[in-house]
């Protein structure tokens, strides 16, 4: 309620301020103060208020509730900024003429809106890439971070930021985006990773209708379609999938082929909700990869968004991504922001120096870069694809028995540093039917230094990767496979490996 009042007596400017009230009817040149407006009608902490009336040229001071604050007039508008430290609530706007003559108006500041992050156009851009942020309340923006690095901003908006991903970050690594605005801060929900997102059009952008590029429909084609719905799609445009059911692989969509490093560390991820009313709330998905398919557990999705993470190691390049939606039936979901990402490849990298672990180079039977210490009849070469884990041959080994070095293939010596700590590893499976299946191998150490020894190692049917964290003792050391202890044992070891630390 606006009110006009005339005081008797001196005006004080202090930190508490008394006025009497008397009429100014009876004064002739009296000219009345009038606030006819005050903008924005939501009033935040910090924000700049304008009042628009009459007669204001006669103004001397503007309080709010007892506090003096500074203004500017221009005319009959004023403008002031309120406090961001008085907190919120009601406020009474006081404006002081001479002879204690004041108008008075009353307001309610605001909080300001905390900012929040709904969705990322993408989880993964190099350094000089684009990404767009979607959300509310983004503007009084302050800042906009990746890691502990600002990034540039291209555009920005209340409900929409566009910034440029800065050098500097860690790549293939999660670096978190930080929105910081007058009202607060967000983080981004989910991983973002600093790096190259190696399947294409992993948004599901780019393509016609209900198709989408760089992606196959291999099962279940016509309940996976697009959509750009409100409440549906993630950012832009997404993938709807309605599930066949029976078998996870019945509605199967799978990425173009990308080459990657065999036998280093992925991360496959995705957005991912179902809708609600479906079997899809509760409903699982799962990942897997092809051609050698590698498969990830279920996971029990909602109706919130969520992002879906599986960490593998590659078995053979080139190599494809699989989402498998097929098992529940019925279930609707919605996907978007598929990303692959070569975590194994964040920062400095171990240094290869084991020379032709893959036993790739080799006549006939005989490996390069390796020596057959005992056993030679019983270690040959395989190139049945079933036998071989990458590349086209592998090492076949068969127990002689009784003790583990009876069997034994050692790599040519290779420069190490004592004291130093490597990492050596193999990848084995055991033939189906013969003692393999169950057996146990170890690794060992040669050169110019004492052995060492690996402990046992129990092999299956299936391809494992074992690691033996190794702290060398010698300038020069080899690599010993021993593989005989178990009678008449078949195995199967490919992708050797004897890491140096990263320099």
């Amino acid at each position: 309620m606006l009110k006009a009042l005339k005081l008797m007596g001196v005006f004080l400017i202090a930190v508490a301020i008394s006025f009497s009230v008397v009429s100014c009817e009876d004064d002739p040149d009296f000219e009345e103060v009038v606030i006819n407006s005050v903008s924005p009608d939501e009033i935040f902490l910090g924000e700049e208020v304008t009042l628009e009336g009459e007669n204001f040229d006669a103004v001397l001071f503007v309080f709010l509730n007892n506090d003096q604050i500074p203004f500017q007039r221009d005319g009959n508008t004023i403008t002031f900024t309120t406090p961001t430290n008085g907190g919120v609530g009601d406020r009474t706007i006081t404006l002081v003429m001479p002879d204690g003559y004041i108008v008075t108006t009353d307001i309610t500041l605001v909080a300001l809106p905390f900012p929040i992050i709904e969705a990322l156009s993408t989880n993964a851009a190099q350094a000089g890439e684009e990404v767009t942020i979607k959300g509310t309340s983004l503007d009084d923006l302050q800042s906009v971070t990746i890691g502990d690095v600002e990034a540039s901003i291209v555009s920005s908006s209340a409900t929409e930021l566009t910034i440029t991903v800065p050098s500097g970050l860690p790549e293939n690594l999660p670096s978190p985006i930080k929105v910081v605005t007058v009202g607060g801060e967000a983080i981004a929900a989910g991983n973002f990773y600093v790096g190259e997102n190696l399947l294409l059009n992993g948004g599901f952008e780019d393509g016609a209708g209900d198709d989408f590029t760089n992606w196959t429909k291999n099962n279940g084609g016509d309940g996976m379609t697009a959509t750009t719905a409100e409440g549906e799609a993630y950012f832009g445009r997404s993938l709807r999938a309605l599930a066949v059911g029976g078998d996870a692989w019945r509605t199967q969509l799978a990425s173009d082929a990308v080459s990657v490093e065999v036998g280093v560390e992925y991360t496959l991820s995705m957005w991912i909700k179902a809708q609600s009313g479906t079997p899809g709330d509760g409903g699982n998905v799962r990942y897997s990869t092809a051609p050698d398919a590698l498969y990830s557990g279920n996971y029990d999705i909602t109706t919130e968004w969520q992002q879906i993470e599986w960490v593998f190691t590659t078995n053979t390049s080139p190599v494809s991504a699989v989402l498998d939606l097929g098992v529940i039936a019925n279930a609707v979901y919605f996907v978007d922001n598929v990303t692959l990402v070569a975590t194994g490849l964040s920062g400095p990298q171990p240094t290869e120096i084991l020379l032709n672990g893959g036993f790739e180079e080799g006549e006939g039977d005989e490996f390069e870069n390796w020596n057959k210490n005992n056993g030679a009849d019983l270690l040959t070469a395989t190139t049945n694809p079933d036998e071989v884990r990458s590349g086209d041959r592998a090492l076949r080994a068969v127990g002689f028995g009784t003790d583990a070095w009876r069997t034994q293939l050692a790599s040519d010596a290779v420069p190490t540093e004592d004291g130093v700590e490597y990492e050596v590893s193999l990848w084995i499976k055991g033939e189906a039917g013969t003692p393999g299946d169950g057996g146990s191998i170890r690794m060992s150490t040669g050169g110019n230094g004492d052995p060492q020894y690996q402990g046992d190692t129990t092999v299956t049917t299936e391809w494992q990767k074992v690691v033996w964290l190794l702290t060398a003792n010698s300038t020069q050391t080899q690599i010993v496979l021993d593989l005989g202890a178990t009678e008449n044992a078949v195995y199967f070891i490919d992708d050797v490996s004897f890491l140096a630390p990263p320099e």
